[in-house]
């Protein structure tokens, strides 16, 4: 294992204070962009992976049938649209809606963690203040860009055993709603507990990041860097 990942994971005020020179809000950003995109990649495979597990049928309207309003008795003004040949449903594979689902929610990831980012650096900038922090704001965006690092290694963890809990599960059947019953009794079984002990030990790791970086650019003392870091990391934990 490299010495710097070592230290991140052991000893992130070192790892900061390796960094001081290189601390700086361009590099937080692209600290961020780059989590940014990883993270998105993480859940495009971990949930196509998911959705593959799906399997069956089910009748959904055809978005090419202009409906029967349109269609029936001549159509509108004696006039007919195209498409009323069509069928007024169609049969779809189920794993392929699931994941036209996914792709229509994966470009908010892509804008939503930056977003995220700047409103933790801004928490986290804002209780050194107030706690006598010296550190620039540029200096608060990178530290806290690199305790988002947590936040992917859970993501990716949490989607290889989403992966695996459900190629243990029956997700097979014609019904949407019997394969959501089935969906969330996975999420409320051991998968769960997993689940969220991933999440806890994400956000721990997350605090324990922030923290050292709080010590070192903002000059606070440990327990004021651990209070802050705490605090911004639950938030951070409801809103991920």
């Amino acid at each position: 294992m490299p010495s710097s990942v070592r230290t991140f994971l052991v000893r992130p005020s070192a790892f900061f204070e390796q960094r001081t020179d290189r601390l700086n809000g361009v590099r937080g950003a692209i600290v961020a962009a780059a989590l940014s995109v990883s993270l998105t990649a993480v859940l495009a495979v971990s949930l196509r992976l998911f959705a593959g597990q799906f399997t069956g049928s089910t009748t959904v309207d055809n978005p090419d049938y202009p409906g029967e309003m349109f269609c029936d008795d001549g159509g509108v003004g004696g006039m007919t649209p195209s498409g009323c040949d069509e069928p007024p449903t169609v049969t779809r594979e189920i794993s392929a809606l699931l994941w036209e689902v996914v792709v229509d929610f994966l470009p908010w990831v892509i804008v939503g963690l930056p977003l995220l980012w700047l409103l933790l650096a801004a928490g986290l900038h804002a209780g050194a203040r107030l706690d006598g922090g010296t550190g620039r704001f540029g200096e608060t965006m990178a530290v806290t860009a690199w305790g988002l690092v947590p936040l992917l290694v859970a993501a990716t963890l949490s989607g290889a055993a989403l992966v695996a809990f459900a190629t243990q599960a029956d997700l097979a059947g014609s019904s949407p709603e019997a394969l959501l019953a089935e969906v969330r009794e996975l999420q409320s079984g051991v998968f769960g507990l997993v689940f969220l002990a991933l999440r806890l030990g994400g956000a721990a790791w997350q605090a324990a990041v922030w923290a050292g970086g709080l010590r070192v650019v903002h000059d606070l003392n440990r327990r004021s860097a651990a209070v802050i870091a705490v605090i911004v990391a639950g938030v951070s934990f409801l809103l991920s």
